[in-house]
This record gives C-alpha cells, structure tokens and sequence, in this order.
C-alpha cells in the first residue's frame, strides 16, 4: 500500500509535512492571539504571571473560535444561515444581506462563548464583579 501510495504521488511526503507544519503554525498562532495575549495583559497589570492560565489556555480558544465563526455568519436563502467561507467564490462578497438568518446562527455560538464566560471564568473583585 505504501509503495502504491507513493508512486502515485512521489512528493505526498512533502505535501504532509507542509500541512502539519502549517496546521502547527495555525495553532500557535491561535494559543498566541487568545490566550497568551490576554495572558502578557494580566501580567503587565498585575506585575506578575497569573495562576490561571491553563484556564486560559482551554477556554480562549473556544470563545475566539466561536467568534470566528459568527464573524463568518451570512444569509443564505430567507431563513438559513452558513459561513462565508463554504461559498466557492468566498472571500468576494455575500449577493444575500438578509438578517434574520445570521441572527438565528448567531445564536448557538453567542450561547457557546456566554456558556463558557459563565460557567468557567471565576469573576473575583474589580470593576464592579
């Protein structure tokens, strides 16, 4: 099967490496804008590196994702929503700008990131919390 696999394709090595390089760099660069970031915040604020951030570390990425994601959010047809992003001609603009259906996407990803700020984040003294 290797052997097959290879003389289909003789530079499907390189092409691996270069998705597993690129997806590690994706994810650096998720951890790093945020989690790190908000994380290099607390520690010029505070003078000092905070105690939660393997919290951090877990929970940023989900809320930054599901931002992402309603970021994406457009209209397609009357009452469905999909990601911009599935569209073959993305990034060129949406032909559809109704809103009743990135309000209805909008909804499980706002009940997502809420869930995580409220469930997870412990809001200990300061600006009124």
């Amino acid at each position: 099967m290797q052997v097959i696999t290879y003389s289909s394709h003789p530079l499907l090595p390189w092409y691996v490496a270069g998705w597993v390089t690129f997806c590690a760099v994706a994810v650096a660069l998720l951890l790093f804008s945020s989690s790190w970031f908000y994380d290099g915040y607390l520690l010029l604020r505070d003078g000092r590196y905070t105690s939660r951030w393997w919290s951090n570390l877990m929970l940023s990425p989900v809320i930054y994702l599901a931002a992402g994601f309603l970021w994406n959010l457009e209209a397609r047809g009357r009452v469905l929503p999909s990601f911009g992003f599935t569209r073959p001609d993305w990034p060129a603009r949406s032909a559809n700008s109704g809103f009743l259906p990135i309000v209805i996407g909008a909804i499980p990803l706002v009940l997502i990131a809420g869930f995580f700020l409220v469930a997870f984040v412990r809001w200990t003294g300061g600006a009124g919390f």
